[in-house]
């Protein structure tokens, strides 16, 4: 299924993509150009706009690297993006990842042969000099050793793309005690650090950017978080979920025309030929709505367990890596070096989709434990402060002295 089709037709469908809860992912919001190649891709394929729009950015997050960087008070952020996909067999949850991450597999091909023309050369030069190294943009299936190994030399970032992230979680939970988690904290937060083993040469991993993207049923995210200790870890609450509401797909003719997927595609490859860019700062108006979505978050934040706390506190950084993603996205429309009221607009959009998507797994996941007498008990005397404890004690065949104690209690 993942190959692509193609088709000269046209396509015109407009896609509004919403959760149970009503919550909107804002595809209007979006470039023009994206939102053609994720309305054409969502009637194709017969899967969510949000999923398409979700892998675009991603795949645009990953081109860009360390390119671009965003400006805020005293932080500064890369368009770096933790995104796990949520889906049962069969629903189409894969196919826009791979479509997203093709030509960025492409580039690397082509930048594995370069390597392998400077290492042969540096071979016969009878090896003077610094052995030349692949600059990967993409890897898959890894170690967490092999996975630092290429980060260190990853000059632009890295971006881990694996269809099931269920391998990738056991290994965080198999590697935990080595301090493996903590690692990949501070990835996230981009902070330098040392990597020391008994049987290999210490590596220091200076201004890491990782971006990390995949599928995963929720049954089994289930099981791997809790096995991973990532839920209490804070690791978990540093990803955005999608989970969206997969509809029962009918056979479909129609096919994406190359011409709509190439200007994704133009798009990547033009991000990839750019040297670094000059640094990017919100406008007055993107930062006025950014302030007052953080302040939200920080309320809610105030509020919340420990669980939601870290995911409200996290969505304050991640909300301004989507809008420097999506402004980057936007440039072949815009000549503004700034994000924009619209790009932030769309990225506190999103951030709330993927906060609500969250919020439906846990919610389907939760276990739901039985209710103790003494529970069920007090709950009554909180509904019905004046019950008669000698009624209460007959019912629940205990004596009117303990159920006395439990009222006053």
């Amino acid at each position: 299924m993942d190959k692509l089709r193609f088709s000269e037709d046209t396509i015109t469908i407009p896609p509004h993509s919403r959760l149970n809860s009503d919550t909107l992912f804002p595809i209007e919001l979006l470039p023009g150009w994206m939102q053609e190649v994720v309305e054409e891709c969502t009637l194709s394929y017969g899967t969510p706009a949000e999923l398409w729009a979700s892998a675009f950015l991603s795949g645009i997050a990953s081109a860009s690297g360390k390119r671009f960087k965003l400006f805020t008070g005293n932080y500064t952020n890369y368009p770096q993006l933790w995104v796990i996909v949520l889906g049962t067999s069969g629903t189409g949850k894969s196919e826009p990842f791979k479509l997203a991450m093709r030509p960025i597999e492409e580039y690397d091909k082509g930048s594995y042969i370069l390597y392998q023309m400077e290492h042969q050369e540096w071979e016969v030069n009878k090896k003077i000099g610094v052995e030349p190294t692949w600059k990967q943009s993409i890897i898959g299936d890894t170690t967490p050793e092999a996975l630092f190994a290429v980060l260190k030399d990853a000059d632009n970032g890295l971006s881990l793309y694996r269809d099931e992230l269920s391998g990738f979680f056991q290994d965080i939970g198999r590697y935990n005690k080595s301090g493996e988690v903590g690692h990949y904290l501070s990835i996230f937060d981009n902070a330098s650090f040392p990597i020391n083993r008994k049987t290999q040469k210490p590596l220091l991993i200076t201004d890491p950017s990782l971006n990390i993207f995949g599928t995963i049923q929720p049954s089994v995210l289930k099981n791997v978080l809790n096995d991973s200790d990532a839920d209490a870890s804070g690791f978990a609450q540093r990803f955005l979920y999608l989970y969206p509401d997969f509809p029962i797909k009918n056979y479909n003719p129609d096919q994406v025309k190359l011409e709509t997927y190439n200007k994704y595609v133009s798009n990547i490859q033009g991000i990839q030929k750019l040297e670094k860019q000059p640094d990017r700062y919100l406008t007055a108006e993107a930062e006025s709505f950014y302030s007052d979505f953080y302040n939200e978050l920080e309320l809610l934040r105030h509020n919340a367990n420990e669980f939601w706390a870290s995911v409200y506190s996290k969505a304050q950084i991640q909300v301004l890596r989507l809008a420097l993603t999506i402004h980057i996205a936007r440039l072949p429309e815009s000549n503004s070096d700034s994000v924009e009221a619209k790009d932030m607009q769309c990225a506190i959009g999103m951030t709330r989709y993927f906060n609500e998507s969250l919020k439906k797994f846990r919610d389907e996941t939760k276990e739901v434990k039985p209710l103790k007498a003494v529970d069920i008990i007090k709950e009554i005397f909180k509904l019905i402060p004046d019950a008669s404890p000698t009624l209460i004690g007959e019912l629940f065949g205990t004596s009117k002295q303990y159920i006395s104690k439990l009222k006053n209690n």
